[in-house]
Formats: structure tokens, sequence, C-alpha cells
């Protein structure tokens, strides 16, 4: 594992790559090929190589699945409460947004008015809460910021549970899910625009009633 990473970090092996085999790298670092074995096992379970049978290892290097998984699995053990989801998500919103405006392409935008107009016209309270997450992790996604997607990933993976209820508990405060809606208008709109300003304002709706209301 030393030498794998040891390695990457000298630009001598590069994702598609192929590693040496276990007899070679046995040879190499003087150990057992069993040693080799457990280390290549290891590494794959880490995302860092893909076994191909017949051909060998190579760097693979899955970062967003790996670290995805791995803090997802760290969350659940944690035992994060709500209001500490609530909390990242906000934040690693927050600094997707400004990311986003800059970044997003046209594709994302397309989706994102698309998500949008499922959004509001969606017969279910189910349907809505499908928009609502893609809409969300598509702002993510148009920040091209491999950590902040990751992360995100993470987190939505264990927030899943809490969406419906922090959805109901806005709609019940607020008498209805105008307000909410309009928020992820605001939200879109102003990616789309290119405003951020708007879209901020947008970002800080949505959260303020998820904060305003999530005891109830």
């Amino acid at each position: 594992m030393d030498f794998v990473r040891q390695e990457v970090l000298a630009g001598s092996l590069r994702p598609g790559d192929k590693l040496p085999t276990e007899r070679e790298l046995a040879a190499q670092l003087d150990i057992s090929r069993n040693s080799v074995r457990e280390g290549l096992r290891v590494l794959e379970n880490l995302g860092v190589l893909s076994s191909t049978q017949g051909s060998g290892n190579y760097i693979a290097l899955n970062f967003d699945d790996t670290i995805s998984e791995a803090l997802s699995f760290l969350y659940y053990l944690r035992g994060m409460q709500e209001s500490d989801v609530t909390e990242f998500r906000w934040m690693i919103e927050r600094e997707a947004l400004e990311l986003s405006v800059q970044r997003i392409t046209s594709g994302q935008k397309k989706r994102l008015w698309q998500e949008l107009e499922r959004l509001e016209s969606a017969k279910s309270e189910e349907e809505r809460i499908r928009s609502d997450k893609e809409l969300h992790k598509v702002i993510v996604q148009a920040s091209a910021n491999d950590f902040l997607i990751a992360s995100y990933q993470a987190l939505t993976a264990f927030m899943d549970r809490y969406i419906s209820t922090m959805r109901q508990r806005i709609i019940r405060g607020m008498m209805g899910n105008n307000k909410l809606e309009e928020s992820h208008r605001l939200l879109v709109e102003g990616l789309i625009e290119g405003n951020l300003v708007k879209a901020q304002q947008g970002l800080e709706n949505h959260f303020g009633y998820i904060e305003q209301y999530r005891h109830l």
C-alpha cells in the first residue's frame, strides 16, 4: 500500500495504469506474495485499484463512490442528529452555489428547469420529494468540485430518512407548500440567469423554512 501511494504521489502511476504482477511486486518489495495479495485486496476495497480477471490490477481511483460510501457509513455509525444533517447540508449547498453559478453547464440548466417544472406540477408529495432531491443534487454537481459532490452524495444517502418529514413539517407550518416551492424557483432562476444574489436568496429562504419549522 505504501509503494502504490508513493508511486501515485510521484506521478509514476496514474488512473488507468497497470500495476506490476503479484510476483514482480513481491520480488521488488521483498515480501511474500500473500502480503502483496492482501495489500492489493485492501486497495481494491478502498477503490484505488480495479481488478480484471486474467488482465491484472489497474489504478482506478473511484474517488466519488469510495469517499461517499465511507462517509455515509461514518454518519450512520456516528448517529448524526437531524439538526446536524441540516446544518451540514446547508453549508455544502451554500459553498457549492457560488461555484455553480460560475460553472453550471447548459445541460445542467436544462435539468434544473425540468426538475422545477416537475416539482411544481407534481400530483403527489412522493413526486415532489423526488424532484426536490434531484434539483438540489444538480445544484451541487454544477459546482464541479469533487470534494463537495462526494460529501453531498454521502450526506444524501444518510438524510433520505429526514427529507420527507422535513417537507411535511414545513408544509404543515406554512399551511401549504407554495413558499417552499417559491424558494426553489428563486434558486433555479438565479442559477440559470447567473444571478448569485437571487440564487442565494432562494437557498436562504429554503433553509430558513427548515430551521423555522423543523421542531413542529
